[in-house]
């Protein structure tokens, strides 16, 4: 399950990101998950942008298997579901990650998924070159993939 990325360039940094899971498996996961396993369940495909034509990240949704799921209604009632124990353990996860400095954050949450696919690190050969505005450094754009059929045989 992705939590979050992390990029540790150094045996430091991995102990100190080992050291961390370890601090907040006893600190509170542990006591979220009642001292039991969150048995999950992966069932489904989504994708991560506008256009199953263009995507970029193909995800397996990620339920939790002992019914503790909450529901909850939107402005639009529409019900979103969630898994509640394993959501607040993957941002605590997330934000003590953040606050040592070994994660950047993104996003207020974190989105339950499992990466089936991503083509973070497929380049696209015949794309221009762009500049990156954080690091100023140039890269090539993504290489997207269709994932029409992918979507109709999981309907």
């Amino acid at each position: 399950m992705t939590i979050g990325t992390l990029v540790l360039l150094n045996e430091q940094e991995i102990q100190k990101a080992q050291e961390l899971l370890q601090k907040c498996k006893e600190e509170f996961t542990d006591a979220i998950a009642g001292g039991k396993p969150l048995t999950v369940e992966v069932k489904g495909i989504e994708y991560m942008n506008d256009d199953p034509a263009m995507m970029d990240v193909l995800y397996a949704k990620v339920t939790m298997k002992d019914g503790s799921n909450q529901y909850v209604s939107s402005a639009f009632s529409v019900f979103i579901f969630f898994p509640l124990r394993l959501q607040l353990t993957a941002d605590r996860l997330m934000n003590r990650f953040v606050t040592s400095g070994l994660m950047l954050k993104e996003w207020d949450r974190v989105k339950l998924h499992a990466t089936v696919m991503n083509t973070l690190f497929r380049k696209d050969p015949n794309a221009d070159e762009q500049t990156n505005t954080t690091t100023g450094k140039f890269f090539k754009g993504r290489e997207s993939f269709d994932g029409r059929n992918i979507m109709k045989q999981d309907r």
